[in-house]
């Protein structure tokens, strides 16, 4: 099958010192068995051989600059070509890891970042002065990591929805980031799989309003073609208002186009999709390049292509538009 890797995440850790609304990773004290950073080398020279030049690397957790050797992979990954991304809450970039991540040749860094009212973004992610510490953390990436692209990305709660334009105006106006995304609201992370859960009890993440959210979303659309710094593209935005307004319904014309992604959990597991069978472990020194190809990899991507669910990853992280052109 001559088809490419389009999208790849390591979450590399699960742990997380925040008490995220949206994510109970934080309740999880289980030890886990991560895999080493020659592991992980391994994994990314293999994954070198199967994309282009420039191919992103996207790492995450769990709160990703927890893991003892993610910056070392970072230089690792910029060193074999590809582009390398972290997620951060923010919470450890003090002046130190700051001149860390300069050296590391990272490319770019998510900050989380809900509201522009401290209180908002301390109560959706359940510790008391992470806002100030994301302000620092863009104050420290700005001095000592000029080479890094900085960007913030919010997610669209009910609790933080009056909130968004005036972050918008924030981020735009503000020197120091280079772009601001934002995420639609999902079922909390580490959570069994509950149907309709926007209805559910964690329906209070879900806007009250959605003709709101979308109204929201329409505005976000007429400052896109004047803020270049709004990162996130159109089709996307598209799909937002369509999942707003018909959370079961399928938000893509197609199909899904996970098809095409490479998961690696915190414990090694690899996976096209979370929710079909896991093709193998780096741990146990299997090669992406054979599972890429393998029958199994196949019998997964047919799942996949018919499974109409609007997940995280098809939504907030790798969509696709259905066009055959490309919507900025």
């Amino acid at each position: 099958m001559d088809i490419k890797p389009g999208f790849c995440c390591l979450g590399i850790t699960d742990k997380c010192m925040l008490k995220c609304q949206m994510c109970y990773k934080w309740q999880d004290k289980e030890a886990q068995n991560y895999p080493t950073v020659e592991q992980y080398k391994k994994f990314l020279s293999e994954l070198r051989e199967l994309v282009d030049e420039g191919f992103r690397i996207n790492f995450g957790g769990g709160e990703a600059l927890l893991f003892e050797g993610v910056l070392d992979l970072v230089r690792f990954s910029v060193d074999k070509g590809f582009s390398a991304n972290i997620a951060s809450n923010g919470w450890l970039i003090n002046e130190q890891m700051a001149q860390r991540i300069a050296d590391s040749g990272l490319n770019e860094i998510n900050l989380s970042l809900d509201s522009i009212d401290e209180s908002t973004h301390d109560y959706l992610r359940g510790v008391k002065g992470v806002y100030r510490r994301v302000m620092s953390a863009i104050e420290y990436l700005n001095k000592y990591s000029k080479n890094t692209r900085i960007g913030v990305c919010c997610v669209i709660y009910d609790y933080n929805l009056d909130g968004l334009l005036p972050l918008i105006d924030w981020a735009v106006n503000n020197d120091k980031l280079s772009s601001i995304s934002f995420m639609a609201p999902m079922q909390p992370n580490n959570t069994g799989v509950e149907k309709e859960w926007w209805e559910g009890k964690y329906n209070f993440l879900w806007p009250k309003d959605t003709d709101k959210a979308c109204r929201f979303i329409d505005k976000v659309l007429e400052l896109k073609k004047i803020h270049s710094k709004i990162g996130i593209p159109v089709v996307q935005l598209e799909a937002f208002k369509h999942y707003f307004r018909c959370p079961d319904k399928f938000v893509k014309k197609t199909k899904c186009n996970l098809d095409r992604a490479v998961h690696v959990s915190a414990v090694g597991d690899i996976f096209l999709c979370f929710r079909w069978d896991r093709l193998g472990n780096i741990k146990n020194g299997d090669d992406i390049r054979e599972l890429w190809q393998s029958g199994r990899a196949n019998d997964v991507r047919k799942n996949i292509g018919n499974c109409k669910d609007n997940c995280h990853f098809l939504l907030n992280c790798f969509f696709e538009s259905d066009y055959p052109f490309a919507l900025v």
